[in-house]
C-alpha cells in the first residue's frame, strides 16, 4: 500500500464511518471454542517450529475464524518512524501490499491503536481517502488493537470485500483472543531475535551470556502472557502425559497450581477417564495431534464438558520432548444441545400426538422428518416418508401436479399448499390438503419447510354433494326457465298471429266490401259508382301491403335496395314533410353535420324509419315540445357493440332523432321493439313503428339505442356503417308508360307458381303487346327452352315449388341463353339474390310491372344485335307462344 495524503481532505466525521454499537445488534453465532483452540494450538506450534512466520500464520487463521475476505497486522514502525504503520502479515485479496505503509492518521489502524477494544468501520473510505485507490474495495473493516508493556503496538484487522458481508460479536471476540496472542507472538519473537543475537555475541564474548538469559525469562514471561490472554486453557504435558508441567495461572484443575501427576483423577469425570487414557495412548503412541470431547470437574464439582487438543513438540531425534495444548470450555454448548434435544423429543410428543400428518423437510426439498400419524393413517412406519416418502403415498395421477407445486414453492421460497388424493390403510380413498411454510435460521438462510397434511375428505364429499345438489337444481331451474320460454314464445307468437289477425282482417273485409259494393253498382248498371268502392278496396290493399313490409323490416326478410347516400341531405330534404307532419306546437330543430360521411342503405326506407320515428315523437308531445334530428360521425369500438351479433368495430354515422315528450317508463323500454306491442289505444297503432326501424337498421349493417326517462323525452340513435363509395346518381326517369318495344313482338317468360298473381300479369303484358309463356316452375320453364323456345325477358317469382328457387331458375335460363335480362317478383326476401339484381315486391301493380320490364328490355336490347335477338323468336302462332305453366 503506498503512501497517502492527508485523511482530513474530502473526510467527514469518524462517527459517520465508525458502526461499533452495530456488533451487539446483529444476530451472531454460537461461540466457536473449538476452532479458537485449534487455531492457539496451531500458532502454538508454528512458534515452535518457525517463530518468524507465526504473524503471518495469525493473520491466515482470522480469515478461516472470521471468515474474512482479507486479513492482515499493522505494526507501528519503531524509533523515529512512530507515525508510520507497515503491514507486517497480510492475507487473502490484500496480500500483495504485503509490506506497504500507510501514515498512521490516514489508516483505521491508526484510529484503532488509541482504543481500548474492537472497532467497526463501514465504508472507511468516506473518513481516510487513502482508502479510496485500495482494490478490492473495503465494505467492512473489524479492528483490535494489541499492546505490549502498556504501548500501543499495531492492530490486528479483518475486511469484507463484499457489500453482503457482515461481522458480528462472535468474530469480535475471536478477533480480540487473536490479538492478545499476536502481541505475545510479536513480543516473544522479537525477544528470540534478541536471544539469536545474545547466543551469537556470546560465543564472540562471553560476557554478553547474562543479557541472553534474561532475553530468555523475557521470552518465557511473554509467553505465559500470551497463555494467560486467551479464553481457553493452555497445558503443558510430559511425553507421557504422567505429568502436567504447567499451567495457567488461573488453574488448571480446581484449586491445582503448578506440576501435577495426579491431573487426571482430579480433572477427568470418572465416567470418562478411560476413554481419555485410551486417547492419549494412542497419540504417544502415533506421535499424531491429540483431541478429545469429555466431561471434566469444574471447579466448583460440577460436571462440565471440554474440548482438548494437544500437538506433540519433537526433538531433533523425532522423539516427543513435550505436548502442548489448550482446553476450551463446551459445557454451554454441550447444555445448550441437550436443551434442544428436550426441544425436539418435547416436539416430536407433540407432532406424534397430533391427528394431523406433520413433517418437515430439508433445503432440497427430502422429507427429514415425519409423525406417528402417518403410521396411523397409512399403517407403515413414519420412516418409510423420509426422503421422497410423497411418491409411495400419493395417487399416481395426482403426483405430477402435486410435485410440480412443491417446486415451484421451493424455487422461490414461499409458502406452500395443494391437495392430493391418497389410498389409507383400509385402501379407502381419501383427500388430504398440505399446507407448509419456509423454515429460516438466524441469518435468514432457507433450511427447508414444516407442513401438515390434513384429511379433508368428508369436506370435499359434502362439497361434491353440494355440487351435485346445485347442478340438479339447476338443471330443473333450467328446465323451468325454457318452460317459461316456450310460454313466452307462444305468448309472443299469440299476440303476433292475433294483431296480423286483427289487421289484415280489418283490410280484407275493407278489400271485400269494396269489391261487393263494385258488384253491386255494376250488376245494377251504375258502373261509373264503382270506381269509388274500387278505389276503396285498392286503399285497404295498399295498407295490407304496408303492414307486410313492416312485418318483413322486423324480420330482416324485405328486400332491400341499398344505395350510396348522404344522411344528412336526406334529412335536409325530408325537412318540409317533418315539419308539416309535426304541426304549428313543435319546433324542429336540425343538427345535421357537413362532414357526414355516406351510408349503403335503402332511401326509401331510411326516410319511412325516421318519418316513423318522429310521428312517435310527435305523439309523445301532445302539449308542444322540441324535436331535433341530428347527425354525426363516430367510431365505436368492439366493447361498445360487444352486445351486437354481426357487428364489427369501426366508423359509423349516426342519426339522432330526440323529442322532449313524456318518455316511457323501464318497463316499457324494454319491450318497445316487440312487434304488435304499442301503449296506444286500440285502433290508433299496429306496434310495428318501432319494430319495422329495428328491423331495417339491423338488415342495414346497423343498430339502433334508445335511451327514454320518464318526464324527459326519448333520444333513438340509429347508427348505420360508413361507407366510403360514391354517393348513388340520381333515379333515371321511369320509362313511358305505352311500351315502344312491344309491338316488335318481344317475348316474355314468365315463372310463377300462384294463378292468380302469373294469370293477370300476362294478360296486362298480352294487351301492352307482349308474347308471354307461363309456366309453374323452374323445371317446366327449362323444359320450354330446351324444347326450342326463345325468351327476351324472364320474370321469376323468388319461392318456387319444383326444387329450384328463382334465383336458381335465372342462374339456369342464363347458362342457356347468356345476358337475357331477369326480373325478380316476390313477396318474402327468404333468399338471397345477387347484387344489383332487378326486383320488384308483391304486390305490386300491373302497369309498373309493365314499366320496369320495357326498361329492362330497352336496356337489353342495346346490349346486343338485333339480328342476335331476332334469331331466338317464334314465329307467331307457334306452339310455344301460347304454353302455359
Amino acid at each position: 500500500m503506498n503512501d497517502a495524503g492527508d485523511p482530513g481532505d474530502g473526510a467527514g466525521c469518524v462517527d459517520d464511518v465508525l458502526i461499533t454499537p452495530q456488533l451487539s445488534l446483529r444476530p451472531s453465532r454460537a461461540p466457536d471454542h473449538a476452532g479458537e483452540s485449534r487455531a492457539l494450538a496451531a500458532l502454538a506450534q508454528e512458534m515452535a517450529a518457525n517463530p518468524g512466520g507465526v504473524l503471518q500464520k495469525c493473520a491466515e487463521l482470522v480469515m478461516e475464524l472470521c471468515q474474512a475476505d482479507s486479513a492482515g497486522i499493522s505494526v507501528l514502525e519503531p524509533g523515529g518512524m512512530q507515525g508510520i504503520l507497515r503491514w507486517h502479515a497480510a492475507s487473502g485479496a490484500l496480500a500483495a501490499d504485503l509490506g506497504g505503509t500507510m501514515p498512521r492518521e490516514a489508516s483505521p489502524c491508526g484510529t484503532a491503536i488509541t482504543r481500548n477494544g474492537v472497532l467497526l468501520f463501514k465504508e472507511a473510505e468516506r473518513f481516510f481517502p487513502a482508502l479510496r485507490d485500495v482494490e478490492p474495495r473495503i465494505y467492512e473493516n473489524l479492528l483490535a488493537p494489541w499492546h505490549a508493556n502498556g504501548e500501543a503496538m499495531g492492530a490486528l484487522w479483518a475486511i469484507k470485500h463484499s457489500p453482503e458481508g457482515r461481522f458480528d460479536a462472535e468474530d469480535a471476540r475471536l478477533l480480540t483472543s487473536l490479538a492478545r496472542f499476536a502481541a505475545a507472538a510479536y513480543q516473544m519473537t522479537a525477544a528470540l531475535a534478541e536471544a539469536k543475537a545474545g547466543r551469537e555475541a556470546l560465543e564472540r564474548r562471553a560476557t554478553e551470556r547474562a543479557l541472553a538469559d534474561t532475553a530468555l525469562r523475557t521470552s518465557e514471561e511473554r509467553l505465559q502472557a500470551l497463555v494467560n490472554a486467551t479464553s481457553s486453557v493452555i497445558y503443558r504435558m510430559s511425553p507421557d502425559w504422567a505429568e502436567m508441567r504447567q499451567l495457567d495461572e488461573r488453574g488448571f484443575l480446581s484449586g491445582t497450581e503448578g506440576s501435577s501427576r495426579s491431573w487426571p483423577g482430579a480433572y477427568i469425570h470418572p465416567d470418562d477417564q478411560q476413554q481419555v487414557r485410551a486417547a492419549i495412548q494412542t497419540a504417544i503412541r502415533t506421535k499424531s495431534v491429540f483431541e478429545l470431547e469429555h466431561r471434566v470437574r469444574q471447579a466448583d464439582g460440577s460436571p462440565g464438558w471440554t474440548l482438548s487438543r494437544a500437538v506433540p513438540l519433537l526433538d531433533a531425534g523425532g522423539e516427543i520432548r513435550e505436548w502442548f495444548g489448550a482446553a476450551s470450555d463446551m459445557t454451554a454448548r454441550k447444555r445448550a444441545e441437550e436443551a434442544l434435544r428436550e426441544s425436539e423429543a418435547r416436539f416430536r410428543h407433540m407432532a406424534d400426538s397430533a391427528p394431523a400428518l406433520i413433517w418437515m423437510t430439508d433445503a432440497d426439498g427430502q422429507v427429514v422428518f415425519a409423525n406417528m400419524h402417518f403410521d396411523h393413517m397409512f399403517g407403515r412406519p413414519a420412516a418409510e416418508m423420509l426422503g421422497d416418502g410423497w411418491a409411495r403415498f400419493v395417487l399416481d395421477e395426482d403426483l405430477e401436479a402435486f410435485n410440480a407445486a412443491f417446486l415451484v414453492a421451493v424455487r422461490v421460497r414461499q409458502p406452500f399448499k395443494a391437495e392430493a388424493r391418497v389410498h389409507d390403510r383400509t385402501g379407502q380413498l381419501r383427500w388430504l390438503r398440505c399446507e407448509g411454510v419456509p423454515r429460516l435460521d438466524d441469518a435468514g438462510r432457507f433450511l427447508g419447510y414444516t407442513g401438515c397434511g390434513v384429511d379433508i375428505t368428508e369436506a370435499r364429499l359434502a362439497a361434491e354433494e353440494l355440487e351435485r345438489q346445485v347442478a340438479e337444481r339447476t338443471a330443473e331451474l333450467m328446465a323451468a326457465e325454457e318452460n317459461l320460454r316456450q310460454a313466452q314464445k307462444m305468448e309472443a307468437v299469440g299476440q303476433l298471429t292475433g294483431g296480423i289477425a286483427h289487421d289484415f282482417n280489418n283490410m280484407l273485409q275493407g278489400i271485400a266490401g269494396g269489391l261487393d259494393m263494385a258488384q253491386h253498382r255494376i250488376a245494377r248498371g251504375r258502373a261509373a259508382e264503382a270506381t269509388r268502392h274500387l278505389e276503396a278496396a285498392r286503399s285497404a290493399l295498399e295498407r295490407a301491403a304496408g303492414l307486410t313490409r313492416r312485418l318483413l323490416a322486423f324480420a330482416r326478410r324485405q328486400h332491400l335496395d341499398p344505395k350510396p347516400l348522404p344522411p344528412s341531405g336526406l334529412v335536409a330534404g325530408m325537412a318540409d314533410l317533418i315539419r308539416r307532419t309535426m304541426g304549428p306546437g313543435i319546433r324542429v330543430e336540425l343538427k345535421l353535420h357537413n362532414g357526414t360521411g355516406s351510408v349503403l342503405c335503402d332511401a326509401n326506407e331510411l326516410e319511412s324509419a325516421l318519418l316513423n320515428l318522429c310521428i312517435n315523437a310527435r305523439d309523445a308531445m301532445p302539449e308542444g315540445g322540441r324535436l331535433t334530428i341530428a347527425t354525426e360521425e363516430v367510431r365505436l369500438s368492439a366493447a361498445e357493440i360487444s352486445d351486437q351479433d354481426g357487428l364489427s368495430a369501426g366508423d359509423y354515422v349516426a342519426i339522432l332523432v330526440a323529442d322532449t315528450g313524456m318518455g316511457m317508463p323501464p318497463e316499457v323500454l324494454q319491450r318497445v321493439f316487440e312487434p304488435f306491442f304499442t301503449t296506444k289505444p286500440l285502433g290508433q297503432g299496429t306496434g310495428l313503428g318501432l319494430s319495422q326501424v329495428y328491423g331495417f337498421v339491423r338488415q342495414s349493417g346497423g343498430l339502433v339505442r334508445l335511451d327514454s326517462v320518464p318526464g324527459q323525452g326519448t333520444n333513438v340513435h340509429l347508427f348505420l356503417p360508413r361507407h366510403e363509395g360514391a354517393e348513388a346518381a340520381p333515379p333515371a326517369p321511369e320509362a313511358p308508360s305505352v311500351p315502344e318495344w312491344a309491338a316488335g313482338g318481344a317475348t316474355v317468360l314468365l315463372v310463377d307458381d300462384e294463378e292468380a298473381v302469373r294469370g293477370t300479369a300476362a294478360e296486362r303484358l298480352r294487351e301492352l303487346g307482349y308474347r308471354v309463356l307461363e309456366v309453374a316452375d323452374g323445371p317446366a320453364a327449362l323444359d320450354l327452352l330446351d324444347g326450342g323456345a326463345q325468351a327476351d325477358l324472364l320474370i321469376t317469382d323468388v319461392g318456387l315449388p319444383g326444387g329450384m328457387n328463382g334465383r336458381q331458375v335465372a342462374e339456369a335460363v342464363r347458362e342457356r341463353v347468356p345476358g337475357l335480362p331477369v326480373m325478380f317478383i316476390t313477396g318474402y326476401a327468404g333468399t338471397a339474390l345477387p347484387p344489383g339484381a332487378e326486383v320488384i315486391g308483391k304486390p305490386f301493380e300491373l302497369d309498373t310491372l309493365a314499366r320496369r320490364a320495357q326498361a329492362l328490355l330497352t336496356a337489353g336490347r342495346s346490349g346486343r344485335s338485333g339480328e342476335a335477338a331476332h334469331t331466338r323468336r317464334e314465329p307467331p302462332g307457334s306452339p310455344a307462344g301460347t304454353a302455359r305453366g
